[in-house]
């Protein structure tokens, strides 16, 4: 025998509002089981109209009658856990005493660190993620028109040594 499933006016409320609201689109499915149900439609109608298995009518179902909506907009993955995640401290400090420059030093050091080999891509996204590093573009500043190069690098290292220097009726109201 089935179980009966009942559906408060406040459930079907959110249902409802989940079916084509929430940003999940398995979310989205789930929901669309659920609505139908609610409407009493049977089990293979349900599934021919949400365009999904009996099995997962059946699934979805049992799921609303063991947890409710939390269980419905939720999913139990967990993934799997990196291999560059236990050495993510000593990756950390290396990195923040000697910065790589590009992605493949930086995978070419985490190899040598902990034995674990990653493609660029992948270690761009360890840095990110789990590290809260981000790859900036570094790139030379233009030598400006009216200067030569020689007296470019004196104001350069005029400016390093003394700080900015501010001119007096110039400016950028002009």
């Amino acid at each position: 025998m089935r179980p009966t499933y009942s559906f408060p006016e406040a459930v079907v409320d959110a249902i409802a509002r989940d079916r084509y609201g929430h940003p999940d689109p398995r979310v989205q499915a789930r929901m669309e089981v659920l609505w139908l149900k609610s409407k009493g439609e049977p089990h293979g109608r349900i599934a021919e109209l949400a365009n999904v298995s009996r099995s997962t009518v059946q699934r979805t179902l049992r799921i609303y009658a063991a947890k409710g909506l939390d269980g419905i907009r939720s999913f139990g993955w967990k993934g799997q856990p990196s291999a560059l995640t236990p050495h993510a401290a000593t990756i950390e400090e290396a990195f923040r005493q000697h910065p790589p420059h590009t992605a493949h030093e930086a995978a070419r050091r985490i190899e040598e660190l902990t034995g674990v080999r990653r493609k660029e891509s992948r270690v761009r996204r360890f840095l990110k993620n789990d590290l809260g590093m981000k790859c900036l573009k570094v790139a030379p500043i233009p030598v400006p028109p009216k200067k030569t190069v020689e007296e470019h690098a004196h104001a350069q290292a005029d400016f390093l040594k003394d700080g900015p220097r501010t001119e007096v009726g110039g400016g950028a109201g002009r």
